[in-house]
């Protein structure tokens, strides 16, 4: 499993790569930054990183 810091990295990397996620394959996006056999708990904690660096872009 991820430590708080490598989440928000790996976060980072997908907006940095794919902007606002609006096109891109998600699962895909996400399975490439946590690699082959990434824990069940890393994605939703990618996830959930993804969607406040979004929204505090939109502000």
């Amino acid at each position: 499993m991820m430590n708080d810091r490598e989440v928000w990295l790996k976060a980072m990397a997908i907006v940095e790569v794919h902007g606002t996620m609006e096109a891109a394959p998600i699962v895909d996006t996400i399975l490439d930054v946590l690699g082959d056999e990434p824990h069940k708990n890393d994605w939703a904690r990618v996830a959930a990183a993804v969607d406040v660096i979004l929204e505090g872009q939109a502000q």
